[in-house]
């Protein structure tokens, strides 16, 4: 059984403290030890998506283009418009606008499927491949920078606490 978190302090220590802080005065008794780390979960991944996209739109190219250069890169293969769509929780028609631009930049390259004549692959261009390494740098020295308050040990324990997190939400539902 996981711990409880801790009680809401009397005087709020950061931003999620304040709103349960206001849920508890308009509904009190309200349960929500939940929105203790839910809520910090979103809000830092906003804030570290808003700092970090000014260091991709500084660099000409956007979060949702940096996203699938990445995958393209890092698979180390083509890859098919479902599978970009699939790996990166977009919908299709969101993954076909990120071709068009990608490819109409010179970033990726859409080939014809050698097993299906029909279907597309994608792939990462030279060109796309050199822009990313120093771009990824950025961003990596950008993160190592916000961790950089967080000891070793820590930094470890809240790894592996948000990995057990994530492994349990990605599992497919029991539920159909």
């Amino acid at each position: 059984m996981p711990a409880r978190p801790a009680a809401i302090p009397a005087e709020p220590r950061d931003h999620v403290d304040g709103v349960r802080q206001q849920w508890q005065q308009i509904f009190p008794g309200l349960e929500t030890d939940a929105m203790e780390i839910v809520t910090r979960i979103n809000r830092i991944a906003q804030i570290v998506q808003q700092r970090s996209d000014s260091i991709l739109t500084a660099n000409g190219i956007t979060r949702a283009e940096f996203d699938m250069l990445s995958l393209l890169a890092r698979s180390g293969r083509p890859m098919s418009p479902t599978e970009l769509a699939a790996e990166l929780l977009i919908s299709g028609a969101g993954a076909t606008k990120r071709i068009k631009t990608l490819q109409n930049a010179g970033l990726i390259v859409r080939e014809t499927n050698p097993k299906d004549g029909r279907g597309a692959l994608i792939n990462t261009t030279p060109r796309a491949r050199g822009l990313l390494r120093p771009i990824l740098e950025s961003v990596l020295d950008f993160e190592a920078g916000l961790l950089s308050g967080l000891d070793r040990t820590t930094a470890t324990d809240l790894a592996r606490n948000l990995r057990t997190l994530l492994t349990s939400l990605e599992l497919p539902s029991s539920s159909g």
